[in-house]
């Protein structure tokens, strides 16, 4: 490995340590408030990508579980009303249809934008083919 990879790879992890080291940070001072916690407001307290946290494999437990603490405590001990929980489940329902739908027309759009560059690129490789045949002529 050369000189200037293994700097990097140094660099990169003291940088991912910073990183969880003030989302740790982040963490201990959350708990010690009464704030409402989310994935989100860690990430901005700790200056970092909430997409560091999601895919993080102990600190996104640590929120989630601190971020349901909040809530339950915020919540109280109050009865949970059916007709609400069937309405948010249906809202969930409705919502992960419309997800998944995107999703696939987004796919099928990349495809459609994969194989026209790929003709476009064989298009361009025939006529730098030919270019080069009349060059030679």
């Amino acid at each position: 490995m050369s000189r200037s990879v293994e700097v990097l790879a140094k660099a990169t992890k003291q940088r991912h340590k910073r990183a969880e080291t003030a989302v740790e940070k982040a963490l201990r001072h959350a708990r010690a408030s009464q704030q409402p916690v989310s994935v989100a407001s860690i990430a901005r307290a700790a200056g970092v990508s909430t997409d560091f946290i999601y895919r993080h494999p102990t600190l996104r437990p640590q929120v989630e579980d601190l971020r349901r603490a909040r809530r339950s405590a915020s919540l109280g001990d109050a009865v949970h009303d059916p007709d609400t929980e069937a309405a948010a489940s249906t809202l969930v329902g409705r919502l992960t249809q419309q997800l998944t739908t995107e999703r696939r027309k987004h796919r099928e759009e990349l495809a459609r934008m994969q194989a026209a560059i790929a003709a476009a690129h064989g298009e361009l490789l025939a006529l730098r083919r030919k270019l080069e045949t009349r060059e030679r002529s």
